[in-house]
C-alpha cells in the first residue's frame, strides 16, 4: 500500500492527492481531455491542407474541385465542433473532480478532527480570510491550472504540427548574402520572442494586484457577513450610517485597487490584441514577394499564413496567457500561504501530544515586565505606551481590573501569545510567550470576552480539543456542565451567548491548565450561573494553579481573590494580595474629619478609606480600592511604597 506524502506545502500536498490510487477517474478524464486535443490538432492539419487546396481550386477556377472541398469542409468542421464541444465537456468534469478533492482535502487539513485550525494565530501564520482562500482561490488554482495546462499542451502540439509546414512551405530567403533556409519559421520565432519580453514588462504587475484585489474583496465579503452576523446589534444601536460608511470606506479602497487593475490590464490588451490583428497581416507581408513572384500560389500564400498563425499563436503562448499566469499566480500563493500556515499548526499540534506524554516544566506562575501599547485612536500619535510590570505566585486568584481603554484585555493576549509586547518580556511557567513553544500552548487557557464556537456538539467539542491538555478531565467536564444546566448532546450553533459562554468555562475549568486566563468572564451570565462560577473557581486555585481575571464586575468574585492588579493609563497602580491590602487599609464608615485616603457618599452615610497601623481587621471593597487607586493614585502607591 501507498504510503501517503505528509502534506508540507502546497505542491506535494497536490501532488500526495494525484498520485493516489483512488485517482485513477481524474486521470482517465485527462487522457481523454489529451487525447481529444492531439486529434484536434490532427484535424487542424487537414484544415490547413484544404485551406491550400480550396484557395489553388478558386484561384484556377475549378468548379468541380470546389465544390468538392466544401463537401469536404462540411464533414471536417462537423468533426471538429463535435470533438471540441466533447473536450469541453470532458475538461469541465475534470476542473470539478480536481477542485471536489482539494476543496475536500482543505476541509480536512483545517477543520477535521485530527487537524490544529485553532493554532493558526497562536503559531503566527494564519492567513486573512481562511474560508475565502478555500472557497474561491481553489476554484482559482484548479480552473485557470487545467485551463492553462491544456491550452499549453495544445500549443505544442501545434508547433511540433505547424512548424514543420512552415518550414517547407516558406522555402528559403536571402538576406545581405545569407541563403536562410525555413526563413519564415524564423520570422515566426523572433517575432514572438520580442513580443513575449514586451507583454511581461507591460504586465508583470498584474500579480500583486491581483493579490491586492482578492484580499480586499476577501475583506469586504467578510465585512458583510459581520454585519448580517450583528444586525440586532446595529439597529438596537441605530449605527445603520456608521455601518454603512465603514463599508462604503472598504468598497472604495476595492475599488481603487480595481480600477488599477483595470488600468494595467488595458494596457496589456492594448499590446496583446495589436500584437494578434498584426499577426495575421504579418505572414502575407513577409510571403507577398514570393506571391508576386510566382514562386507560391494563393493557396500556398494561405497555408503559409495559416502555419505561421497557429505557429505564432503557441509560441506566444505566454502573451495569450499572461493574464490567467498571473491570477493564477497570485491565487496559487494565497493558497500556499494557507497550506503554510494550516502545516505549521500541525507541527505545534504533533509537539504538543507528544509533550503530554513526557514529563516537563509545569508552570509557576506568571510574570510581566513589558511595555503596553494602547491604542487610543486611529491617528499613531494618539497612541499610548505604558509600563507594565507584575508577578504572580501559583495558587492565586488574581483580579485585573483598570478603567475602560487602559489595556486589560490588551494585557491577557499578551499574556497568552496572541499579540507581542512593544518591549520587555512575558513569561508562564518559565516560558517566554513571545517565543511561542509548544509547550507553552498546554500551559495556559484564555477564556475571552468574545468567541466563536464550531457546528458541533458539546461531547464533541471535548473530543476535539482535550488532546492538548495533559490534564483534562472528561469526568470533570461532564460535572462542570452539569452544574450549568447544559447536557452534552447540545448543539454549540444553536446556543444562546450566555450558554456559549457557559460551555467555554467549563471546557476551560476541565484542562486543568497551570494557568487559566478569564476575560471578563460573568458577562452574559445569569444570576445562578454566576453563582456555579463562584463556586468553580474556588475549587480551581490550588497550590500550583493560577487564575487571572479582567473585569470590571468586581462584587461577582470579590470574596475569593487573593491578588488585586489595577491599571490606569500610566501602568500599574496596584499589585497586591489581599492580606497586604488588609493590613494596610481599612474600609469602612469614616467621618468628614477623618483624614481618609478616600472617601465617597453612600445610601448609609460617608464611607471611605482609613491608613490601618494597627492592622486591624477589614475586608476590602474591591470597588472604593479601585475608585481610591484611580483617583487617589500616588497616596494608595505611596502607603504601599512604605
Amino acid at each position: 500500500m501507498r504510503t501517503p506524502i505528509a502534506p508540507n506545502g502546497l505542491r506535494r500536498l497536490i501532488a500526495a492527492r494525484l498520485f493516489s490510487r483512488t485517482q485513477w477517474r481524474i486521470w482517465a478524464l485527462a487522457a481523454l481531455v489529451l487525447a481529444a486535443y492531439a486529434v484536434n490538432i490532427k484535424l487542424a492539419v487537414l484544415y490547413n491542407d484544404w485551406n491550400g487546396r480550396f484557395f489553388n481550386a478558386l484561384q484556377a477556377v475549378n468548379k468541380a474541385a470546389i465544390f468538392g472541398e466544401l463537401f469536404y469542409f462540411i464533414g471536417l468542421a462537423a468533426a471538429i465542433i463535435i470533438l471540441l464541444v466533447w473536450a469541453g465537456y470532458i475538461k469541465d468534469r475534470l476542473m470539478l473532480a480536481l477542485r471536489r478533492d482539494l476543496t475536500e482535502v482543505f476541509f480536512k487539513r483545517w477543520l477535521s478532527p485530527q487537524s490544529a485550525h485553532y493554532l493558526l494565530r497562536e503559531s503566527g501564520e494564519e492567513p486573512d480570510n481562511p474560508d475565502q482562500r478555500i472557497a474561491e482561490d481553489v476554484r482559482l488554482v484548479v480552473s485557470l491550472s487545467v485551463s492553462l495546462a491544456v491550452s499549453l499542451y495544445d500549443s505544442l502540439l501545434t508547433v511540433g504540427s505547424f512548424s514543420v509546414i512552415l518550414w517547407q512551405l516558406s522555402g528559403s530567403a536571402e538576406v545581405w548574402g545569407f541563403t536562410i533556409p525555413g526563413y519564415m519559421f524564423w520570422v515566426c520565432v523572433f517575432y514572438t520572442i520580442v513580443a513575449s519580453g514586451l507583454t511581461h514588462l507591460i504586465g508583470r504587475k498584474l500579480k500583486p494586484l491581483n493579490i491586492n484585489a482578492q484580499h480586499m474583496e476577501a475583506n469586504l465579503r467578510a465585512a458583510l457577513m459581520e454585519k448580517r452576523r450583528h444586525a440586532d446589534a446595529i439597529a438596537g444601536a441605530h449605527a445603520e450610517s456608521v455601518e454603512e460608511a465603514s463599508l462604503s470606506e472598504r468598497f472604495h479602497q476595492l475599488l481603487r485597487v480595481l480600477i488599477a487593475l483595470v488600468k494595467r490590464k488595458r494596457d496589456l490588451n492594448l499590446f496583446t490584441v495589436g500584437i494578434g490583428q498584426f499577426t495575421h497581416l504579418a505572414p502575407i507581408f513577409f510571403a507577398l514577394p514570393s506571391f508576386l513572384a510566382g514562386v507560391i500560389q494563393l493557396g500556398g500564400l494561405m497555408q503559409i499564413r495559416g502555419a505561421f498563425n497557429d505557429v505564432a499563436r503557441s509560441l506566444s503562448w505566454i502573451i495569450m496567457s499572461y493574464e490567467e499566469l498571473a491570477a493564477l499566480a497570485a491565487a496559487y500563493e494565497r493558497l500556499e500561504r494557507l497550506e503554510s500556515g494550516l502545516t505549521q499548526a500541525d507541527h505545534t499540534r504533533r509537539q504538543i501530544q507528544a509533550l503530554n506524554s513526557a514529563d516537563s516544566k509545569r508552570s509557576d506562575g506568571l510574570s510581566a515586565d513589558i511595555l503596553l501599547k494602547i491604542p487610543r485612536g486611529r491617528a499613531a500619535a494618539l497612541n499610548a505606551e505604558i509600563p507594565v510590570s507584575f508577578s504572580l505566585k501559583p495558587g492565586s486568584l488574581a483580579i485585573i481590573t483598570g478603567p475602560s481603554g487602559t489595556g486589560k484585555t490588551t494585557l491577557l493576549k499578551l499574556v497568552s501569545g496572541l499579540l507581542f509586547p512593544s518591549q520587555g518580556t512575558v513569561r508562564v511557567g518559565g516560558l517566554d510567550a513571545v517565543r511561542r513553544e509548544a509547550v507553552f500552548y498546554r500551559e495556559l487557557f484564555f477564556v475571552p470576552e468574545e468567541f466563536a464556537l464550531p457546528a458541533i456538539t458539546l461531547r464533541r467539542y471535548g473530543e476535539v480539543n482535550a488532546p492538548f491538555y495533559p490534564d483534562f478531565s472528561f469526568r470533570q467536564f461532564g460535572e462542570y456542565l452539569q452544574e450549568f444546566s447544559l447536557e452534552c448532546n447540545l448543539r454549540l450553533d444553536r446556543l444562546s451567548m450566555g450558554q456559549r459562554k457557559r460551555v467555554q468555562l467549563a471546557f476551560a475549568l476541565a484542562c486543568n491548565t497551570p494557568v487559566l486566563l478569564l476575560d471578563e468572564p460573568t458577562n452574559g451570565l445569569d444570576i445562578p450561573s454566576k453563582r456555579v462560577l463562584r463556586k468553580l473557581l474556588a475549587g480551581y486555585a490550588d497550590e500550583r494553579r493560577t487564575v487571572v481575571v479582567s473585569t470590571h464586575q468586581v462584587r461577582d468574585i470579590e470574596g475569593m481573590i487573593d491578588n488585586v492588579v489595577i491599571l490606569d493609563s500610566r501602568g500599574v497602580v496596584l499589585n497586591r494580595t489581599v492580606e497586604e491590602i488588609s493590613g494596610r487599609m481599612w474600609f469602612g464608615p469614616v467621618e468628614a474629619s477623618d483624614h481618609a485616603i478616600y472617601a465617597e457618599e453612600g445610601i448609609d452615610g460617608l464611607r471611605g478609606i482609613l491608613e490601618n497601623p494597627a492592622g486591624s481587621d477589614s475586608r476590602p471593597d474591591l470597588e472604593m480600592l479601585f475608585n481610591a487607586a484611580v483617583s487617589e493614585r500616588e497616596a494608595v502607591r505611596q502607603l504601599f511604597d512604605r
